[in-house]
Order: structure tokens, then sequence, then C-alpha cells
């Protein structure tokens, strides 16, 4: 995919709009050209119908790709976005795969500097979008009745020689992919019909040959036409005329294709967004610590108190609950947010990033860790159409250390007589510990070197992970820290036990309070420095949406210069 620049649009004035929030419209030098394939009066009819909606808040217009005038409707298009006053074009296609002839064509036409002088950007195909996969999970559901005793038969359309119709399935199965877990079907099957539609009898032979295995094992066929296929009219539809074959072999069907259909607006939405300068004015955050009791959610909620009214945050204690980031992103898109970070207050930036990633559409499937290791299954997404980001992790972080410094130096008397012990949450994995206690070492020669500079010669600095939330585990931990209290309390000698924690917390009085030591259980918030590192990553969120740098490559975006960070999918 072609490197996207980001480009510069202008800023805000006041509108209201469902897909934008209840704050501003867009004013801009950028348009964007939506193209679709010719699929007969009907079908054309539901592309104008959204992209009218599309249309109220972006500079848009919209050309059909035919096979006999391409030229004359892109340029059509073209001129009346230059009308608008724009200098730079960004190409969205209505294509399922970028290996459809007909886009191919388009491609080909306004990237040969013959239509338009203008710069010419093009996002990806939808087959690389979440927000397809969840088109395609409605429209199943709309049939499915017991997937283990069904069979899904997916069509497609449009290929013109078989290497096409190769890449089309191949597209295809990878929207069916990003459903993997949501569904239990006995087998999946794709059929890609030529670019004549349903008129073709090889087609209609391999679809009817198709559902007669299934019927023969036993199975309920559930066929879906899954693409932009041709509609001059209800009744001269390619639904229509492959309607026939499908209810012979008894198989479900309503002859939905993915319009009409309200989440293909979002992927409009999402495409411009991506183009869009993310600054203060619609950036939103959705502010994400573990979570416990009102009293520990409050002084966390406090400890960013300072932060309210510079930026647009929501709440969603949780360990990645689905449910409240939904929630805290329709509120930030109310209050205008285009652009969503989800900041993660845990102590690994591993903890929780997987579930949370596919939540926001940022990765394709969920692999291991998230919300799956506490047995809830895959989450689900969030249907929008704003960008995403997420960022995280106290790991070790300098001004957690020197936090966590002022913390101890709080409670010290005599410096050269103190040890101070620093003691995290740790994991149930032996990795996740040793990376755990890795970051601890480094926090603790930040300190102790910090310390010294500040004129606080302590004794020794310790550290260890209580591996808390589990017993068979945490015995060994406990009788460790222990020691370490201990000795420090020897030839005069005074513990200082901090915890490494988010805000204050820990088990020191459980578990040490037998013996001498000084300890007053808070962590990393409230304080300044907790305030720095939530703005340091929240301008790391807005330079990310700003910049155009490649991202890791098992995840998608809506950027074509991205395929797929932590921030962005599609």
């Amino acid at each position: 995919m072609k490197n996207l620049k980001k480009c510069i649009l202008v800023l805000f004035v006041a509108m209201g709009s469902s897909l934008l929030g209840d704050g501003f419209s867009i004013a801009q030098d950028t348009g964007f050209l939506v193209i679709a394939p010719d699929r007969g009066f009907m079908g054309n009819q539901e592309i104008r119908d959204l992209h009218n909606n599309f249309s109220e808040n972006y500079t848009t217009s919209l050309a059909f790709i035919t096979p006999e005038e391409t030229d004359r409707f892109l340029q059509e298009g073209i001129d009346a976005l230059e009308e608008e006053g724009v200098n730079e074009l960004v190409v969205l296609p209505l294509f399922l795969s970028d290996d459809h002839p007909m886009y191919k064509m388009a491609e080909r036409r306004l990237s040969s500097g013959e239509l338009t002088k203008m710069p010419v950007e093009f996002c990806e195909t939808m087959h690389r979008n979440y927000l397809t996969a969840e088109i395609l999970e409605d429209r199943i559901i709309e049939l499915t009745q017991n997937s283990k005793e069904e069979a899904l038969v997916l069509v497609a359309t449009g290929a013109s020689n078989d290497e096409e119709k190769e890449a089309i399935k191949a597209d295809v199965q990878r929207v069916l992919d990003m459903n993997d877990g949501y569904f239990n079907f006995n087998s999946e099957s794709i059929v890609v019909f030529g670019d004549d539609g349903g008129r073709s009898d090889a087609a209609l032979g391999e679809l009817e040959q198709t559902l007669s295995s299934i019927q023969e094992k036993g199975l309920t066929p559930i066929v879906v036409p899954f693409d932009f296929t041709s509609k001059l009219d209800g009744m001269m539809a390619f639904s229509s005329r492959i309607r026939s074959t499908v209810h012979k072999r008894g198989a479900l069907y309503n002859g939905k294709d993915i319009t009409p259909h309200e989440t293909v607006e979002l992927w409009l939405a999402k495409q411009a967004n991506s183009y869009l300068p993310v600054t203060k004015e619609n950036l939103g955050i959705i502010f994400m610590p573990h979570g416990s009791d009102y009293n520990w959610n409050r002084t966390m909620m406090d400890a960013i108190s300072a932060l309210y009214n510079e930026y647009k945050i929501e709440h969603a204690f949780s360990m990645g609950d689905a449910e409240l980031i939904e929630r805290a992103t329709r509120k930030l898109e109310k209050r205008g947010a285009t652009a969503i970070m989800v900041l993660r207050i845990f102590s690994l930036e591993s903890s929780f990033k997987n579930s949370i990633e596919y939540t926001l559409g940022l990765r394709e499937s969920m692999g291991h860790g998230g919300m799956m290791m506490h047995g809830m299954g895959t989450p689900e997404r969030v249907v929008s159409g704003s960008e995403f980001y997420t960022t995280g992790g106290l790991e070790d972080s300098p001004l957690f250390a020197e936090a966590l410094l002022d913390r101890a130096i709080g409670l010290s008397e005599n410096p050269e007589k103190e040890t101070v012990i620093l003691v995290g949450h740790g994991t149930r994995t032996e990795e996740g510990n040793s990376r755990w206690l890795k970051n601890l070492e480094s926090i603790t020669a930040h300190m102790e070197k910090t310390a010294k500079e500040k004129g606080y010669n302590f004794r020794d600095f310790k550290f260890e992970n209580w591996r808390e939330d589990w017993p068979e585990l945490r015995e060994e931990r406990i009788a460790n820290v222990r020691n370490m209290v201990v000795k420090a309390g020897e030839n005069g000698g005074t513990a200082i036990v901090v915890p490494a924690r988010t805000t204050k917390g820990g088990h020191a009085e459980r578990w040490l309070g037998d013996l001498e030591f000084r300890h007053n259980g808070k962590g990393f918030a409230p304080h300044p420095l907790f305030v720095e590192w939530v703005e340091g990553l929240i301008q790391e969120s807005m330079d990310y949406f700003n910049s155009a740098e490649e991202v890791p490559t098992d995840m998608t975006t809506s950027r074509g210069s991205k395929s797929g960070h932590t921030h962005h999918s599609n």
C-alpha cells in the first residue's frame, strides 16, 4: 500500500454531526472522492444515500466506476471538489477488494496525472477493516440458528480472470477471519463470481456444487452475498439471480449484501478522520486504571484533575472491559472527538493490551492474554468512525521512579541507615514476573542515582514482587520481603517499604505487620510527576495520529501508510 502523507486540514467550526460528535464541522483543503462500482439504479441509490450522509460533514464527491465512461464520471467528481477549493485528493474506495477490476481501472486513471494535477492518495479497500467484519457479523447473525449444524458460504463478485478470483477470495477470507471466535460453523466456503454477476453458468455451477456437498453432509447452508453486488431493482439483482439455486439446496438466505448498512458510513468517516490533524479539540482520552472501590477510583480521578479542563477525558476503570470502552467512546464522540486514545494505567505495557487492541479494531485477531485469560471469551469491538490508539504501562519510567523516590524521602529520617524496599504486584507467569522484576531493578537504580544527586545516601535499595494474587507463588516472595525488612533493621537500620503501584495500596501491613518498618502505602498517583507522565503519553498519541510512520503488519489501519500499530486499524 502506498505511503500516505498526513493531509493538513484547516481547523474546525461549529456544527452538529452524528459522525463527528456534537461539537464542530470541518473546513478543509483536502477533498474526499468516494468511488464505487456501478451496481444499477437500486444499488447505486444505496451508495448515494450513504454518501449524502457522509457529505454533511466532509468535502466529498461520488463517482461510479463503469467500463465505458470511467474517465467522465471520475472527472465530474474531481471537478466538483476543485470547485470547493480543495487542492489535495483522497480516494475512498467502496470496493471490498483492491483486485476488483473496476477498482484497478479507477486507480490507474486517477494515478495517470491526466484527470487532475492535484496530489492523489488512496485509502485501502474495505477488506482490511474490522468494520467490514462487523457488517459481515450482522449479516450472519440475521440468518444463523445453530452454527454447529450449519456451513457458511460467502459469495463475492467482480473477477474478470482466475487471478482476480483467487485474490478476491483471499480478501473475503481475511474479513471472515476477523470474526474468528464469534461463530462455530461446521465449514466455511467462499465462491467468487465473475464480472458478469449472476449470469455466469460456471459460477452458478460452483455455488450449486458447494451447497450440494454441504447438504449431503446433513448440514444447513447459510449463504451471504458479501460484496457490493449488482442491483438494478429488487427483481433484477444479483441476489435474486442466485436465489433459486440457493433455496433449492435448503439454504438460509435473505439476499442482503454489504449495503444498506450504517457501518459503511462509519467506514467512510474513519477513513476521512485519518486525514484530520489531531489536536486537543478533537482528541478524546479514555483513562483506564485497573479500578477498585470508590475511594481508590476517586483518588485516581483526582490525580489528573489538572487535566480535565484541558482535554476531553472519560473514565473506564477496568481490565479492558469492552462495554466500558464503548460507553466512554460514545461520550467522547458526543463531545466532538474523532481520534481517541485509550490510556492503560497498568504496571506492564503488555497488560490487557491484546484484548483492548482487539476491542478498538487495532488487531485482527485476539491472540493470547487480555480478557481471554479470565474466561470471558472474545471481547466485542467498538463500532466507530473515530481513529483509535492505545498506549500505557508504567514499566521503568524515570518519572515513576522519581515519584517513588519522593515517597521514600517523605518517610526518611536518617538515609545512611535506611534501606528502601520496592515491592510490586507481580504476575503468575515466570516470563511476566521476570519482566516486572527487571523493571524494578531499573527503577531502583534510577532512584539510587537520583537520591545521591539530591544528597540522600540511602544504605541500600532492594526490590521484590509479591505475586499477590497466586497463593501458591506468593509465600516464597513474602518470605523474601520479610527477610529484606529484617536485614534492613540490623545494626540500627530501618526498612522503608514503598509499593511500586499506580496509587496507594499493597499488602505491606498485611504481610509485614509484625515487623518494624516505615510505610505509608503511597504509589505513583497522585503526584505532579504522574500528571507529567500522563501528559507525555497524550502527546505521544497526538504525535502518532499526526504522523505517517510505519507500524507492525499484524494490525490494520485506515491511514494507508499505517498497516497496523497499537493505534490504528483501518
